[in-house]
């Protein structure tokens, strides 16, 4: 399916710490985001709230979003607030977010497509100095903004910028636009990698990583994305 065809929806959440099994929901934003070449009605629908979580947020994670109990006291709560995020973002749409593993942990995707900037430009532009959302997205040459980062409303801009780049980068390399299903499997933590992500050899071909560091990825990278593994026990099993 083209990609001009579907819905697309820019994703960003603010929490109360980095780990979704423990953390809550205290600010969700998204936008609607047209692609290169779309011709249907342009509705740029853009929609953010606060959330109040059940639990005190952190001073941690508030000297990093600058989201405070005194500002959520009276927000939806976090059902309130989904809820209303399923009403605009209906099933069948593209939801693309900066670590669509941390966003996506936080809000109920079931039905609706995934992708994930992060993932995508660790594929395409694997040297970048950092693949954190603002600082990509400063390297990139996109457009910040004024307002605040760590908010929800001006990371999904950042985000939308960076996705726009990703676009344009696959049809520099491919001749074309991706479609949605290559821009999903790229997005997949499953898809197999071709460079390493991080560690000594970052950004390198796996066929370039000395052996002995590949073995011993294999033996201490017990956590990392099935797509990474796969990758490398592969490469290991070549070489054999």
């Amino acid at each position: 399916m083209r990609l001009r065809d579907v819905a697309i929806f820019i994703l960003d959440v603010e929490t109360t710490g980095i780990d979704p099994k423990k953390s809550h929901l205290c600010e969700i934003g998204i936008e609607r985001w047209l692609p290169p070449a779309y011709s249907g009605p342009i509705d740029r629908m853009k929609w953010s709230s606060l959330v109040r979580p059940p639990r005190p947020i952190p001073p941690a994670a508030s000297a990093i979003h600058g989201i405070y109990d005194a500002d959520v006291r009276d927000a939806p709560s976090p059902a309130e607030a989904l809820a209303t995020f399923h009403a605009l973002v209906p099933a069948g749409s593209l939801v693309v977010a900066h670590n669509m593993a941390f966003d996506g942990a936080f809000v109920d995707l079931d039905g609706r497509h995934r992708a994930c900037t992060l993932r995508l430009a660790q594929r395409l532009w694997p040297n970048a100095p950092s693949h954190k959302n603002s600082e990509l997205a400063a390297w990139l040459g996109v457009d910040v903004g004024n307002e605040p980062l760590h908010r929800a409303a001006a990371d999904v801009a950042v985000t939308g910028g960076i996705f726009h780049r990703i676009l344009v980068r696959f049809a520099e390399l491919e001749g074309g636009a991706p479609t949605l299903e290559q821009i999903c499997r790229l997005s997949s933590p499953d898809e197999p990698v071709e460079r390493l992500p991080f560690g000594k050899y970052r950004g390198e071909l796996l066929s370039a990583v000395p052996i002995d560091y590949l073995r011993y990825a294999r033996d201490t990278w017990h956590d990392v994305e099935r797509g990474i593994r796969t990758a490398i026990l592969a490469e290991i099993e070549r070489r054999s």
